[in-house]
């Protein structure tokens, strides 16, 4: 089950031309680094100080700045995926030695002892992960969170999912700031992704206190929308908390996680996950900050969780990034 929607492609295929760019000849390491450094890695590399063309900016001050926020990007990368990043951009190490995108992939190919063809494309696959890691961060920045056309966000997500009633269950407590006057009505949002070649789940859901749900929409494929109307309407910087619970229908299949992506600004999440004590899970892991393509093959890796004697696993985030994954994984 998943709280939200994920963004279009439009950013992360320009940030991915920009690195398909970057990466001939040496790299990072280029002499007319100044001259290949696109205006999205110009952003990245620093906020406003190497923005646009602004003359005179120290060619060795953005090399080293760029070196630092794209190997801070990769860092949320799978371990392979990161190898490929610094082949196709000669970031560290050896590959700084390496003159040309050729060599480099012939680098890699040892390293993943594959054929230089099966080596190109994982570089292409790891640029494309890298891009998305660098949209999500420029939008971050940017501070890009859609409040104006909903007109409030979220200060805070309670959520208690629980697996050992007959059918899985979201008991969700959201407290949502105003950004707009005479706020009545807003909506909670949800996608339930299948196992495997599975059609989703469908959902059912029910307002528990603070406001009275009016419709509730299913506009494509895994995506459902719940309209709340409030009690009374709103003003700018006014709070508001509501609760609500959502249901897996009977003999519906669930992909086995539960994660929150916010679609707008999103300060704090607090998940706590119940698993049945006749069945509890192979594995649960901790998914901070993902892609989908990240999460979308479960693998035990990285921050692992062990439920309490209760079958419960708990975790917290702060200052959650918009379209990014945010909560747990388990195999069943």
């Amino acid at each position: 089950m998943t709280s939200n929607a994920t963004e279009g492609s439009g950013l992360v295929d320009l940030i991915a031309a920009e690195l398909r760019i970057l990466h001939k000849g040496r790299g990072i390491q280029a002499g007319d680094l100044d001259k290949r450094v696109g205006p999205h890695l110009r952003e990245l590399a620093s906020g406003d100080r190497f923005a646009g063309d602004r003359a005179g900016a120290d060619k060795a001050a953005l090399r080293q700045s760029l070196t630092i926020q794209l190997s801070g990007c990769a860092a949320q990368l799978p371990q392979d995926v990161r190898l490929a990043v610094t082949a196709s951009l000669a970031l560290s190490g050896k590959t700084k030695e390496m003159a040309t995108l050729r060599v480099r992939l012939e680098w890699l190919s040892d390293q993943i002892d594959r054929n230089y063809r099966t080596a190109e494309r994982r570089m292409d696959e790891a640029e494309m992960l890298l891009a998305e890691q660098v949209a999500q961060e420029l939008l971050r920045r940017r501070g890009r969170t859609p409040t104006a056309p909903r007109g409030w966000y979220l200060a805070e997500i309670r959520t208690l999912l629980r697996l050992d009633t007959p059918t899985p269950e979201s008991h969700e407590h959201r407290r949502i700031v105003s950004t707009s006057t005479d706020l009545h009505e807003i909506m909670a949002w949800a996608d339930v992704p299948s196992n495997s070649d599975q059609r989703g789940a469908r959902l059912s859901g029910e307002v528990l206190y603070g406001g009275r749900l009016v419709r509730q929409e299913h506009p494509f494929g895994n995506r459902f929308q719940f309209v709340v109307q409030l009690p009374v309407p709103l003003q700018p910087g006014e709070e508001h908390e509501y609760g609500m619970i959502t249901r897996v229908r009977a003999g519906e299949p669930m992909s086995s996680h539960y994660l929150v992506t916010p679609e707008c600004q999103c300060d704090a999440l607090k998940l706590r996950v119940r698993f049945h004590p006749d069945h509890p899970p192979r594995w649960v892991r901790r998914v901070v900050g993902e892609t989908v393509r990240m999460y979308e093959d479960p693998r035990p890796t990285g921050d692992l969780l062990t439920p309490d004697d209760a079958g419960e696993v708990r975790v917290e985030f702060r200052d959650l990034a918009m379209y990014l994954g945010y909560g747990v994984q388990w195999e069943p």
